[in-house]
């Protein structure tokens, strides 16, 4: 085949790039919006390229002001606010950081599962902040200059002779560029402010000559008759492909667009513009910086009012819910690491004249450090790198976060964090705010731990809060051997049988579902070195995962650090979904291994049905409280076939019905509440994690309630039928 040469070559590559769907045109020519694309009503989009001044790639977007169904928001204040930022004692905490695709994400989540349930359809970065090196070592941002979210001040620095415009939103919808600070008497009407750098054009006017100062830029403008926000993005810093631009740049290519006054927000590694594909159900990036998405203090996010009114949607598919649930809160993604989540919770009524008098209680302990150094192995790696020197910068700054995480272990192996404590004293007192009943009257709590210091300190938390509010209770206290043998039965028979044939699906799942190369990238030089350090990178990037889960459980320890921005939104949920389909292949009711490890449930069963039976015949006992583990609690799930958190599935597909960060999170808990009429009839409510649950293959009563005398038959058939088999 014949070569071409290069002067054929260079039109051919101009013409692809002009297909590409990036418009070629001088930096001045006014763009003709009528070859826009749809982005939804109201909202139009346009992709731009530039020759001249220099290589320029960017994308616009006309937002139409009088089209009253598009309203916009930002991330607001984190619940620290105003605090001094834990590193940065010159600094104040505002906002809690998050990248662009995140903040729309966590927007669209449902509210149940702790999103904020907007339409949203565009979302950009916005104001300055700091601290602001990559990446940066708090979870926090500092937002300068005059910042409003949704109506609420997120900060009022006066700063207006560095940062000389705001960008309003009123509460009107109209929007204005206005110069900094903005007096006093307008800010009652504003629903939503950022500051910027920069007014750029004012009136048409360039208020900037050519400097070239080039970087990738934010920037928002507002046309002379108030109807047109514009929003224009601008990549830079990225050789052959985009340069960036100058101020000057900014006012030419605003005006091109339409508008009459222009706003430079922030700019550099945080510019990004997103919007939302409704035929996809998938964000789309319009414009990011070549290097990994930024957490930003403030970002912006354009939704639509019309979806709050609109016909309900239909159920989130099983697939779809595990990642709209970690978009609402990232923190979910550690599964069995998460912490709880304290929900508010409401009972349906028991049938007529039924009232609660005993309680059966089985709770995990509470957010903990992690077991042995071995859990820190991500850790060990990173020491070895250091000392290979193949260490590159942000591999040196994960380093230094692992170093705090690690030295708050020394001496507290296996230990409860300050956070568990805190879990299991508010457990107990919802448990006594919401069934007075049981309690009122005094009586016998029979308490039981496993041997573990993390489960007795649960328990002493636990038993001293209740005690606190219900000081008339009688508490006695096991642990030991006896108890071990029902909490936390010993089943490491199976498990050695199950160990080659989980491992190996272990792997499999492993090196299927993650991809570690861009993170191996990021943190250790191209070297062979590395090889010989970094042996397995799959196994390097699950245990630092895992290492990570562990800064929540220590929030207050290591005052709200973690190595969260490390991990992209799909390495994330990657990481997430595999160690969820581990973890139920080892400890739930898999398909494959289900029966090899439920059994080991049975003997707790039936010390469950005894003990409950008691209180029925005999009185005095109002609540029997045990405090184990998840390798505990969860075959007891499987075994009872407790709906979602029992269900006998694949172990590959079982992050579709067992989200851990729902059903055995830090301090997860069974409750099963007896009720009793005055005939003496008995019905039964199972709670899991305080939410009213169901099982599989019994039919209840009413509602959520069970006769107690099918429940027992249940449990007691349950159990007889799990006679374990090694190798089985």
């Amino acid at each position: 085949m014949k070569r071409m040469s290069p002067c054929v070559r260079l039109p051919l590559l101009v013409l692809c790039v002009c297909l590409s769907g990036f418009s070629a045109a001088a930096i001045g020519d006014p763009v003709d919006w009528s070859s826009s694309e749809r982005v939804v009503d109201g909202v139009e989009m346009m992709r731009l390229s530039y020759g001249q001044p220099r290589l320029m790639k960017a994308c616009a977007m006309r937002v139409d002001l009088y089209n009253s169904t598009l309203a916009f928001t930002a991330n607001g204040r984190d619940e620290r606010w105003g605090r001094p930022m834990p590193g940065y004692t010159n600094l104040t905490i505002r906002t809690r950081r998050t990248t662009v695709e995140e903040f729309m994400m966590n927007a669209r989540a449902p509210v149940e599962l702790g999103g904020r349930g907007l339409d949203m359809v565009v979302a950009f970065n916005s104001a300055p902040w700091t601290p602001c090196p990559e990446p940066t070592p708090t979870p926090y941002g500092q937002t300068h200059g005059y910042n409003v979210s949704d109506g609420v001040v997120v900060s009022d620095n006066d700063e207006s002779a560095h940062f000389r415009g705001v960008f309003v939103i009123w509460k009107n919808g109209r929007a204005d560029i206005l110069p900094a600070p903005l007096p006093p008497h307008m800010r009652g009407d504003v629903w939503l402010a950022h500051s910027g750098f920069a007014i750029v054009l004012k009136d048409g006017r360039p208020l900037y000559k050519p400097d070239g100062g080039v970087h990738p830029r934010t920037v928002v403008g507002t046309s002379r008759d108030g109807r047109w926000l514009y929003i224009l993005a601008v990549e830079g810093r990225h050789k052959g492909v985009s340069l960036g631009a100058d101020y000057y740049d900014l006012a030419q290519m605003m005006l091109s667009l339409g508008a009459n006054d222009a706003l430079n927000l922030d700019g550099g590694g945080s510019t990004t513009l997103l919007r939302w594909d409704d035929a996809a159900q998938r964000q789309v990036v319009c414009l990011q910086q070549d290097t990994p998405p930024r957490r930003n203090a403030l970002n912006v996010g354009i939704y639509r009012r019309s979806a709050a009114t609109a016909s309900p949607k239909p159920p989130v598919p099983d697939d779809r819910l595990f990642e709209t649930a970690i978009d609402g809160d990232w923190e979910r993604s550690a599964g069995i690491y998460h912490h709880y989540e304290f929900e508010e919770v409401c009972d349906t009524p028991p049938p007529a004249g039924y009232r609660p008098f005993y309680v059966s209680h089985y709770g995990r302990h509470g957010s903990r450090y992690q077991r042995s150094e071995k859990n820190l192995n991500a850790y060990i790696v990173m020491k070895e790198a250091e000392k290979a020197d193949i260490l590159t910068v942000p591999g040196k700054v994960l380093l230094q976060r692992l170093q705090v995480l690690y030295d708050a272990h020394q001496g507290m192996f296996e230990c409860l964090a300050a956070r568990g404590a805190e879990e299991h004293r508010r457990l107990a007192r919802r448990l006594h705010d919401r069934f007075p009943d049981v309690f009122a009257s005094g009586g016998k709590v029979r308490c039981q731990s496993s041997t573990y210091h993390r489960c007795l300190t649960s328990m002493a938390n636990f038993c001293c809060s209740l005690k606190g509010v219900a000081p008339q209770l009688d508490f006695d206290f096991a642990s030991g051997d006896a108890c071990m043998e029902k909490l936390f039965h010993p089943f490491h028979g199976s498990k050695e049988a199950n160990r080659k044939e989980v491992g190996r699906m272990d792997d499999a799942l492993l090196r299927d579902m993650v991809r570690p190369e861009r993170l191996v990238a990021l943190l250790f030089k191209n070297t062979p070195a590395t090889q010989d350090v970094v042996k397995d990178p799959h196994r390097f990037v699950s245990d630092l995962f895992a290492m990570g889960a562990a800064y929540q459980s220590l929030e207050r320890e290591l005052d709200g650090k973690n190595i969260d921005d490390f991990f992209t939104r799909e390495e994330r949920l990657a990481l997430a979904r595999y160690k969820s389909c581990k973890y139920y292949a080892h400890l739930g009711n898999s398909m494959e291994f289900g029966d090899r490890v439920i059994w080991a449930a049975k003997w707790l069963t039936e010390e469950i049905v005894e003990r409950a039976e008691e209180a029925v015949k005999t009185g005095g006992v109002c609540a029997d409280l045990r405090f184990g583990h998840d390798s505990g609690l969860m075959p007891l799930l499987g075994l009872l076939g407790v709906k979602g958190a029992g269900d006998r599935v694949p172990a590959a597909e079982s992050w579709k019905c067992c989200p851990l960060w729902r059903y055995m999170p830090m301090a997860a808990n069974l409750q099963i509440v007896l009720y009793r009429n005055d005939a003496g009839e008995c019905l039964v409510k199972l709670l899991l994690n305080e939410r009213e649950t169901t099982l599989n293959g019994l039919a209840p009563f009413q509602g959520p309630y069970y006769r107690w005398a099918d429940f027992k038959a249940h449990l007691v058939g349950l159990s007889a039928d799990k006679a374990f088999v090694p190798g089985r």
